[in-house]
């Protein structure tokens, strides 16, 4: 099932949970002048971002297209969600998770480099043909304009672009180049890293996206970076998530922050999750717990101050000021929107996945 839904930090991170990601800039971010707190110029300063994480719908959607073709035509991507661990409460033997030498496997069979996928309406999916201009290290996916309510493309067929998938790597990770292009404008160009590491009866897995979107005229740079660590020693696992986007002409820059170490043997699971903003020289963190029950506790910091304070539950948070009263309508309106780009955020990190069919799941 495709989860989609508003502010569900927790469950989206249940769903994503075996995939990690790399490296994010140790920039500081823009600077420029600091001022009091403003949840609505906050909710402007991020609504570009907000926008280019939901833009090229048509681009973003036809990545859920991917994995599926390639698995028709015989195919099978490395999975980046070691099996079992989408569901933590479940008892898994940790060594059973993965194969270790999967990284030293070519992403693609021999059969599929330097071929076209074109849409089949006879089949309602994409289809393998001799059509020529593929990369030689991998493989091309005819772009079409989507219908946003099937999310395929739309009939009758309207060719906007190219999507080229290439194997990039080599016998210690694997990576695979992702890069679109509609109207001769690179919307797409990323790079996504997987790798495991046996650490003694242990298990360490990362994933990583690190690249750009852009609509021609601005551009999103993002660092995605998730690790996965299965202690078979203690029965934990630690989950480490940390998500770096930019927008350096808009001069915002968003890094979520998301970790827990879950006890495989109960069923109680909390998940810790911050959200930085730097907007000029204003530093505004949202900072929550999210409980097994959807609960929400939390702080909203700007500049150092403790501004708001967050209750209820992830789905539906309440915001009060500091001393815990309440705030305007606008104010609450504001930081809800603000308080969504975790699931924005969320959301656009499962889509630059999809090739790989880490496609998110409630639980």
């Amino acid at each position: 099932m495709h989860y989609r839904t508003t502010a569900r930090p927790f469950m989206l991170l249940t769903a994503l949970i075996g995939v990690g990601i790399a490296g994010c800039s140790d920039d500081d971010g823009p600077t420029g002048p600091v001022t009091p707190f403003d949840p609505s110029a906050t909710a402007q300063a991020v609504s570009e971002m907000e926008d280019r994480l939901d833009g090229d719908s048509d681009v973003m959607m036809s990545l859920a297209l991917v994995n599926p073709a390639i698995e028709a035509e015989g195919g099978m991507l490395p999975q980046l969600i070691p099996g079992g661990v989408t569901r933590p409460t479940q008892s898994f033997d940790a060594q059973s998770l993965v194969d270790p030498t999967f990284s030293m496997e070519p992403i693609f069979p021999a059969n599929f480099l330097g071929k076209t996928f074109e849409w089949d309406e006879g089949l309602g999916r994409y289809a393998m043909t001799d059509r020529m201009g593929a990369p030689t290290n991998g493989i091309r996916f005819i772009l079409y304009a989507v219908d946003p309510f099937t999310e395929q493309p739309a009939t009758p067929l309207n060719e906007v672009g190219l999507l080229d998938l290439t194997d990039e790597g080599d016998a210690a990770a694997t990576r695979l180049g992702v890069r679109a292009e509609t109207g001769g404008v690179t919307r797409l160009d990323y790079l996504v890293t997987a790798s495991y590491a046996l650490l003694g009866e242990n298990i360490q897995a990362t994933a990583t996206g690190a690249g750009f979107i852009s609509d021609g005229t601005r551009r999103l740079d993002f660092d995605l970076v998730q690790t996965v660590t299965l202690n078979n020693d203690t029965g934990t696992m630690q989950v480490d998530l940390l998500y770096d986007l930019r927008m350096d002409d808009e001069g915002v820059r968003v890094v979520v922050d998301a970790g827990t170490e879950i006890d495989l043997s109960a069923s109680e699971i909390g998940l810790e999750v911050m959200m930085t903003i730097t907007d000029g020289g204003n530093v505004t963190v949202f900072d929550a717990m999210v409980g097994q029950d959807d609960s929400l506790s939390g702080t909203v910091i700007h500049n150092g101050e403790t501004v708001v304070l967050i209750s209820g539950t992830s789905s539906a948070p309440a915001f009060t000021d500091a001393g815990g009263n309440p705030l305007t309508n606008a104010e609450v309106v504001a930081l809800t929107q603000i308080f969504d780009l975790f699931d924005d955020v969320f959301d656009f990190v499962e889509d630059v996945f999809e090739p790989f069919g880490a496609e998110a799941a409630s639980v």
